[in-house]
């Protein structure tokens, strides 16, 4: 348990970081008003669609990062960063023009209005993210620096929260800007975090042990990157659309008041995933290097760890969530709530909670699965359980129903099948070595 949370803790307040900075954006946006806080509900999966495949790929270079490092090649390292920063950068060539043509397409006709122009600031500066902690990241992840980035991290996202304050509200030199403020908000800490990671990325020392200033293409670098990160990135891009596009039917099919339901719970969910996602990834390492030795005793060990920590993750939750939802309701709704959009509120938290407690399981369980080398599996998997038994299905529930309750049941039921796919897979891996199997 020990072990676990040591190599856990610094990846949970990474992920916190990049969690913390969309919590913060709808808590202002909340108080500003309802339509923008509903637009940015619908906005924001259009970039995650975007941004965490192409993350997938660019930060894949941590994994090269790590192997040059443990073999003492430090002459690589250098080059290894750069081939994802030319990526990232050259990404900036497509994204802005698609950016101010795709936008107004991507949304339903209810949040276009403010949905466009938040998209058309936020989508071309995906590239300056990808560039900061994806590849700059990986020179520091790679090599154990965790700490480091998580402290940049935190520190962005707390100009992000001073810059939305400023820019929605308009205090005083700065004007009003509404959901474009929280837009250049994000932007502004982006660029932030671009500059304070690079200037301890490109120091003499650097240059001197890592190269980190030889910035050449190296084509077989470069493609061995798109070998390891595009398998999850094609996973991820296919879920991530399909996410997005039934949110566009979601905000056409329920009411306004339904939708902000439906925003504010999903919100708190995704709040709490950053500690399952953290402990995910320390899983994973953890277990990779256990199989790669056959220390089977360690793998069985931390899965009763990573149990534990399951359980206490989902107890928590409950509570937040279920039994005394109130302190956190109350940082996005002031004033007494209608009774039915009480009732709405209260059924979707606990179609989150049980959701996220399945993702407690699902998600170590798929990380476990990857340390295996079984990727063609959880992509698999995760694809066609996604696709078919929450996206084609919510479709018509939310068109019968009106009610965004409806599509949080069937994700419920998807995500918990698909975490029972992932424990039987796993248990497949679990019993070859232990009947004598290879």
């Amino acid at each position: 348990m020990a072990e676990l949370w040591a190599v856990s803790w610094p990846l949970i307040v990474t992920s916190a970081a990049n969690m913390l900075m969309l919590f913060g954006d709808r808590i202002i946006l909340a108080h500003y008003s309802r339509e923008a806080f509903n637009a940015n509900v619908a906005t924001m999966p259009w970039v995650w669609a975007i941004y965490f495949p192409l993350f997938s790929i660019v930060f894949s270079a941590n994994v090269l990062v790590g192997r040059y490092n443990g073999a003492g090649t430090y002459h690589k390292i250098g080059p290894a960063v750069w081939q994802m920063l030319w990526l990232s950068l050259g990404l900036l060539v497509p994204l802005v023009p698609l950016s101010w043509y795709l936008a107004p397409h991507l949304l339903s006709d209810s949040v276009r209005e403010l949905g466009t122009p938040y998209l058309r600031i936020v989508l071309p500066s995906i590239p300056i993210s990808l560039a900061a902690f994806g590849a700059m990241d990986a020179f520091f992840t790679g090599r154990g620096r965790t700490l480091f980035v998580s402290a940049v991290a935190l520190l962005c996202n707390l100009l992000n929260l001073v810059l939305d304050v400023l820019l929605v509200f308009g205090i005083g030199p700065f004007p009003a800007m509404g959901i474009c403020g929280a837009a250049w908000g994000t932007v502004i800490s982006q660029f932030a975090g671009l500059f304070l990671l690079a200037r301890f990325l490109f120091t003499e020392e650097n240059g001197k042990n890592y190269r980190v200033f030889d910035a050449r293409l190296d084509k077989k670098i470069f493609k061995e990157c798109l070998r390891i990160g595009s398998p999850m990135a094609l996973g991820g891009a296919v879920n991530f659309f399909l996410w997005s596009w039934i949110l566009q039917v979601m905000a056409s099919q329920v009411s306004a008041d339904n939708y902000t339901a439906f925003g504010v719970s999903t919100t708190l969910f995704h709040l709490i995933l950053f500690v399952v996602e953290g402990i995910s990834l320390g899983v994973g390492t953890i277990v990779a290097n256990a199989y790669g030795a056959g220390a089977w005793s360690v793998v069985e060990r931390n899965s009763r760890s990573w149990m534990l920590l399951a359980l206490a993750v989902a107890a928590v939750s409950f509570v937040a969530l279920v039994l005394f939802p109130g302190p956190l309701l109350a940082l996005f709704v002031s004033g007494p709530m209608e009774e039915s959009f009480r009732r709405a509120l209260r059924a979707m938290l606990l179609c989150c909670w049980i959701m996220g407690s399945f993702d407690c399981f699902g998600y170590n369980l798929r990380q476990i699965l990857t340390a295996f080398g079984d990727t063609i599996f959880t992509t698999v998997v995760g694809l066609l359980g996604y696709g078919c038994l929450v996206i084609a299905p919510s479709y018509f529930a939310l068109c019968l129903t009106h009610h965004a309750a409806s599509f949080l049941a069937i994700e419920t039921v998807g995500q918990g099948s698909i975490a029972i796919a992932f424990f039987f897979r796993y248990r497949r891996h679990w019993l070859l070595p232990h009947r004598g199997g290879a």
